[in-house]
């Protein structure tokens, strides 16, 4: 350990080491000040400015808004009904495709009569599906599946919604069953014709997400990405339609397979009539275009968009605010001013984000808790916000912010200060009045308690290092020593 007696300012060292104890031995109005340094430096500063409203970055908005009901798309349906028992070779016809009752199947679309019409409907059921049961890999019907059967009926369905599969034949020479209808959505009795989806569609940009009564897949046919369960009632879509946007809730359920998360959009505030889309980021003029334009319509009964195009500007149709005109930069990190943090709508956290909120004043706060990363996290700036690596905030006010470079000397006169913030500026380009060799402030100015005996008091610095040597500020009178490694 080595020490030193000093009453002047001065070097301590010139090599590096680690700083022990400072010792004060008696002082009149005493202070000191030590650098990580080989003479006194001073800090690079620059003041940022405000001389009214900014226009900071913001998120498109856009409400999908229901009135009344609304139709969902649908598959087509029909079911055949058995009244007595099965007559070897009779037919029943599902389109193009004959399927023949026999004792013992022989060909490609017979089917075993098993020992009751329940067994044969089961058997039947298996072989429109081409599953386990049917002879010899009788494929599957292309156009219909069958979802049901019991003692007496088999249920059979379109494989895809709307109404394309409703004139596709249903009939039979049986004896003893009949169709509801001799075409699959013919609308005798339990024969249903299929809805139109072209009437149940939300639009978002690419995307076209379509209302349906029940997914493709819930049938046993193949998943069709973007169905969305209607499930009922407008509330419950709305609910469904969200999950369907975000790619939460539960494919296959909610929505069907295949469906991913928008990549523009997110759907944020859902009430039981309405649902707000904001964009997923703020961004550049580039992308600010892009969001602007995306297309918002819809096919759906009493339903609308609060305009045609995300960026619309009608009702609660917002554009969104380029970043290009709300940034602030400070050396190597660039923080943007928004109306609101992307993690608030449920977006991915975007690092260096800060809150406007009301007003230059309050965004001026909000800029210094950035930067010194003192704030909230997650609310007054957005997650992934780090303290800044060259520079502190200092005095604040209503119109104007402060900061110092951590380090002295007139390396930090380089720091980078520039803005694109409307209303505001920055003294120059880069911060200034730093001078002297650059260095650090291990200790800024400690003032003595006025207590002047000799020996007052100790401080412990606790082997601090520092890296380019040890210079003392010694104010008014004061006589210390320092120990140090």
């Amino acid at each position: 350990m080595h020490s030193k007696n000093m009453t002047e300012s001065g070097v301590v060292t010139r090599a590096p080491g680690k700083l022990g104890k400072l010792i004060i031995n008696s002082h009149s109005s005493g202070t000191v000040k030590i650098f990580d340094s080989e003479s006194a430096g001073v800090a690079a500063t620059g003041t940022l400015t405000s001389s009214g409203a900014c226009v900071p970055a913001s998120h498109g908005q856009n409400v999908l808004t229901s009135t009344g009901a609304m139709v969902a798309g649908s598959h087509a349906v029909s079911v055949f009904t058995m009244t007595d028992v099965v007559v070897e070779d009779e037919i029943i016809t599902i389109g193009d495709t004959i399927y023949t009752a026999k004792v013992i199947p022989t060909n490609l679309y017979d089917v075993a009569m098993g020992d009751d019409t329940e067994a044969f409907l089961v058997n039947l059921k298996a072989t429109i599906n081409g599953t386990i049961g049917s002879f010899n890999g009788t494929p599957a019907h292309p156009d219909v599946v069958a979802t049901a059967s019991d003692a007496t009926t088999i249920t059979v369905r379109g494989r895809v919604a709307g109404t394309s599969l409703n004139d596709t034949a249903t009939t039979t020479d049986f004896s003893n069953g009949s169709w509801a209808d001799t075409t699959l959505g013919g609308g005798t009795g339990a024969s249903d014709a299929g809805v139109t989806v072209a009437a149940a569609t939300v639009t978002i940009g690419a995307i076209t997400y379509t209302a349906v009564v029940e997914l493709s897949e819930t049938l046993g046919a193949a998943a069709v990405a973007y169905q969305v369960l209607y499930g009922g009632s407008v509330a419950a879509f709305l609910d469904n339609l969200k999950k369907a946007i975000n790619g939460t809730g539960t494919a296959g359920t909610e929505y069907s397979t295949g469906t991913v998360a928008h990549t523009y959009v997110i759907a944020t505030t859902n009430t039981d009539t309405a649902q707000t889309i904001v964009s997923r980021a703020v961004g550049d003029d580039a992308y600010t275009a892009i969001i602007n334009a995306l297309a918002t319509t819809e096919t759906l009964a009493n339903t609308t968009w609060a305009d045609s195009t995300f960026g619309g500007g009608t009702g609660d149709s917002n554009p969104a605010v380029t970043t290009d005109e709300a940034l602030l930069t400070i050396g190597d990190i660039t923080y943007t001013a928004v109306v609101e943090l992307s993690e608030t709508s449920g977006a991915t956290a975007v690092p260096y984000q800060v809150l406007w909120v009301t007003s230059e004043a309050v965004f001026l706060d909000k800029i210094k808790l950035a930067i010194n990363n003192s704030g909230v996290i997650g609310t007054d700036y957005s997650t992934g916000t780090y303290e800044h690596p060259q520079v502190v905030a200092t005095t604040n006010a209503d119109t104007t912010q402060v900061v110092v470079s951590k380090t002295v000397g007139a390396g930090g006169n380089a720091i980078a200060t520039t803005e694109t913030l409307g209303n505001y500026a920055w003294g120059a380009a880069t911060l200034a009045s730093g001078a002297g060799t650059d260095g650090r402030i291990l200790a800024d100015t400690i003032t003595f308690s006025v207590v002047g005996t000799t020996g007052e008091r100790v401080i412990d610095f606790g082997g601090l290092d520092f890296l380019k040597g040890l210079y003392v500020i010694i104010g008014g009178t004061a006589n210390i020593t320092l120990g140090y490694e």
